[in-house]
């Protein structure tokens, strides 16, 4: 088998229950990953790490959430995807965390401070656990512990980091609340079943394990809000390199105009020279701003044989730009 592209994405979440005065205005923070036979010199660890860093992820999402709505997830945060072939030797597995907030009045800029700290700590606390499982040749599902482990490690940087920019004041704030965790990983048997025929990552749709909040009471707990968050797993072949099968041509007509503004750009700062320049000053100054028109001259009359060169090329190939199946990195 090939190289293929793995592509994992969030489809829509749904409010079955929610607690916020009048209705709920959720959103969430997803980090994707992915275990190949390849690691690129980025990383950090054995997995594949991706959580998107866009700062409006409050404003993307719809307000007003009640029972019964279906939200769909924006698509800067909704998905990620990552290069492996299935048939080399050593495990793979492709998989998403997500933490489900509910928007209050913290301050943007502390929220950002958060998902920049939960970005970090959550990458930490995954490929410290994939190393402690490498280790011990354990590819059994997660325990609670270990989950809860991730969990308090994750809330307690993020919560850290939001609290860093806030005063006492900030305390009669009330602040975005933290609704939940949820993940899934594939393949979802257990790779030891059969060491020598390892189950593969194939398309799917599934649901995520669902998001509950749980209010501790006095006499017993109460459930105040609950999600489910859907998604998809996709794959297909690795795109193809774009090739310009007019690089040289195009190349030189921006060689061309490039240089044609470079000189342009000294004449101004020469011009604006000569206004200041004392009466010893300006020969030389009109000398050089002589010489840079010439060329400027000569630089434009050459540009008009580059722009033909590059046409008839272009109209030489129907597809001026054509792609070629390129070999890539696995989770490049």
């Amino acid at each position: 088998m090939a190289l293929q592209r793995f592509s994992i994405k969030l489809t829509q979440l749904r409010c079955i229950l929610e607690s916020d005065s009048g209705s709920s205005e959720p959103y969430l923070w997803a980090t994707y990953f992915a275990l190949g036979p390849s690691v690129p010199p980025f990383q950090t660890g054995p997995l594949a790490v991706s959580t998107p860093a866009y700062d409006a992820f409050r404003t993307e999402f719809p307000d007003n959430v009640s029972a019964g709505d279906v939200v769909g997830i924006p698509p800067f945060v909704a998905s990620a995807h990552f290069d492996m072939d299935q048939d080399l030797p050593g495990p793979k597995l492709l998989g998403a965390v997500v933490i489900l907030l509910e928007e209050d009045a913290t301050r943007q800029s502390d929220m950002v401070a958060g998902r920049i700290a939960y970005s970090k700590e959550i990458e930490k606390q995954l490929n410290a656990l994939m190393n402690k499982r490498i280790a011990a040749n354990d590819s059994g599902p997660l325990t609670d512990e270990e989950k809860e482990a991730i969990k308090e490690a994750v809330m307690s940087k993020t919560k850290a980091a939001i609290s860093s920019g806030q005063s006492a004041w900030d305390l009669f704030r009330d602040q975005d609340d933290p609704l939940g965790f949820t993940y899934k990983i594939f393949p979802e048997s257990a790779m030891d079943e059969d060491p020598t025929n390892p189950p593969s990552i194939v398309p799917q749709s599934f649901d995520f394990p669902e998001i509950t909040t749980v209010d501790d009471g006095w006499f017993s707990d109460t459930v105040t809000d609950r999600y489910v968050l859907s998604g998809e797993v996709t794959v297909g072949a690795v795109p193809g390199e774009t090739v310009d099968l007019c690089a040289s041509e195009r190349e030189a007509v921006d060689d061309k105009k490039e240089e044609i503004a470079s000189l342009q750009h000294r004449r101004q700062a020469l011009q604006q020279l000569l206004q200041q320049a004392t009466p010893q000053q300006k020969p030389a100054i009109i000398n050089e701003i002589g010489a840079t028109n010439d060329l400027i001259t000569q630089a434009e009359a050459s540009l008009p044989a580059l722009e033909a060169a590059l046409e008839s090329c272009t109209e030489r190939f129907d597809h001026p730009f054509d792609t070629e199946d390129v070999v890539v990195d696995p989770l490049g």
